[in-house]
């Protein structure tokens, strides 16, 4: 393990992160060390209970705001947080579920619990969710959908959901039952992330880490001599930084959210592509005062090809 991922550990994810913290790193590596670097970070973090996302711009839309989240909601497993939401809850009000299959049954719980009314209760569950209002509106009504499918013999429209959440809707009029009138888009994904991320620690998750690799971005291919995956022009890197820009300003708001950005040296040295060409996200990652030849591991923005060749004997 490097110095700065040992950093990383005994101040973030054991710390600062755990208690609520959010934040945005970056770390400048060679090519053929960032997947590495990606890995070290998010076996660490699974290990400590951190729910991870690891996003390659090659697959991933880094420049779309609202693709990133379609990503994040695909793998997290929105399944698995609903249902445990539901025990959890039951659980504080003295009613021990037995899910089958993931659904509850309250008849089920009312053979076990005659002296409570269980239907009351779960509509109580679901109400007190609809009023949380640390998470966004349309992320609560999802949430109820999703929930509704774990309680037996109640109408929801949870598939539907799924596709809206993963951007994979096609008819908006499908998730009308929902209360749901627009897709997710650049307008509102963030927030949705942010709810996400309160959404994960509400339901006993220690916290969540996003890694992105921008290596993609920072490369000028021309169309002939592209393989596969997604290329960027310039009007989508511009954009790229911005969605950063954005999640940097809004790292308070993510709830035991760590956010790591890789990227080549590129990043740095080339005049077009990196991130010279967007002083907004430069000047609130790169330091006022820099030591001779030391770099705070702590920073926000982070070397570590100076790291490796510090600690080379």
């Amino acid at each position: 393990m490097t110095r700065w991922l040992e950093l990383l550990d005994t101040e973030y994810l054991s710390d600062f992160l755990a208690a609520g913290g959010g934040s945005v790193k970056f770390v400048i590596g060679p090519a053929t060390r960032n997947p590495e670097a990606r890995q070290e970070l998010i076996v660490l973090a699974q290990s400590r209970g951190y729910v991870t996302v690891d996003l390659d711009s090659v697959q991933t839309r880094l420049n779309r705001s609202d693709h990133v989240f379609f990503e994040i909601a695909r793998l997290v497993g929105v399944h698995g947080l609903a249902l445990d939401y539901l025990v959890a809850w039951l659980r504080s009000r003295s009613i021990e579920a037995n899910p089958v299959d993931g659904v509850i049954d309250p008849e089920e719980l009312q053979s076990r619990y005659p002296d409570i009314d269980t239907r009351a209760a779960l509509k109580e569950c679901l109400e007190e969710l609809y009023r949380d209002y640390a998470l966004t509106y349309e992320f609560r009504l999802a949430m109820l959908q999703i929930c509704r499918s774990h309680i037996a013999g109640v109408s929801h429209c949870a598939p539907a959901v799924e596709q809206w959440l993963r951007g994979e809707l096609r008819r908006i009029s499908e998730v009308k039952e929902a209360k749901l009138f627009s897709k997710i888009g650049r307008h509102n994904a963030r927030l949705m992330l942010q709810s996400l991320s309160r959404w994960l620690r509400q339901n006993g998750r220690k916290g969540f880490v996003l890694c992105l690799d921008l290596g993609r971005c920072l490369e000028q291919v021309r169309p002939a001599e592209r393989t596969g995956g997604l290329y960027y022009s310039s009007p989508a890197l511009t954009e790229v930084y911005e969605v950063l820009r954005q999640l940097v300003d809004a790292s308070a708001d993510f709830a035991g959210t760590l956010i790591v950005v890789y990227a080549p040296p590129a990043f740095l040295e080339n005049e077009k592509r990196g991130v010279d060409r967007y002083q907004a996200l430069k000047m609130r990652i790169f330091a006022d005062i820099h030591m001779s030849g030391r770099q705070n591991p702590l920073s926000p923005l982070y070397r570590l090809a100076l790291q490796e060749t510090a600690e080379a004997p």
